[in-house]
């Protein structure tokens, strides 16, 4: 699974056929089917299997640990990450063809990423909060990736750091506050 969604976060999904995604996970064409109905179960599988490897990482993260929230961030937006879309997150390779997927599939990412959401709402302490930066974050890791220059790259990426800095430092003194009234 891990090969085949690595292929697919490189090259796209709808971009690799079946063979290319069987092959990646060591499988032939007929063993993948044995395996799944089509390509659009695969996709669901590899959403749910990222999904939750994602939200592993950040269940590890004390709640409202300003640090390690903070180390996240950095890892998840850096040049490492925009340049080596196949060992990063599923969000910003895959969301827009799980867009186009079937409802199957569009159900399982709804739910992974709710799962996820309330990990990281966990965390930061609120849910709107948390949502807004995890779509500021996988903006900024798309619009790098399609940035020419590494400087281009360092600039969304420094901004968005900069802003979800921001938010969480604002968002924990006003739970700290919370806490001590």
């Amino acid at each position: 699974m891990r090969a085949s969604a690595s292929l697919a976060k490189q090259q796209g999904f709808a971009g690799s056929g079946v063979d290319a995604l069987a092959s990646a996970a060591g499988l032939t064409s007929g063993a993948f089917y044995r395996h799944f109905e089509g390509k659009g179960e695969l996709l669901s599988a590899i959403v749910e299997t990222e999904l939750e490897a994602t939200r592993s990482r950040f269940s590890t993260i004390e709640p409202r640990n300003e640090e390690q929230l903070l180390l996240a961030i950095d890892t998840y937006l850096s040049l490492a990450h925009v340049r080596h879309p196949e060992s990063g997150c599923v969000l910003p390779t895959l969301a827009s063809e799980i867009g186009r997927a079937p409802a199957e599939t569009k159900e399982v990412f709804e739910r992974a990423l709710s799962e996820l959401l309330a990990v990281l709402s966990e965390k930061v302490g609120d849910t709107s909060v948390a949502f807004a930066l995890l779509n500021q974050c996988v903006g900024a890791v798309m619009i790098a990736r399609g940035l020419a220059t590494d400087s281009a790259k360092r600039q969304v990426l420094e901004a968005a750091r900069k802003s979800a800095r921001e938010s969480i430092a604002s968002q924990l003194s006003t739970v700290r506050v919370s806490d001590d009234s």
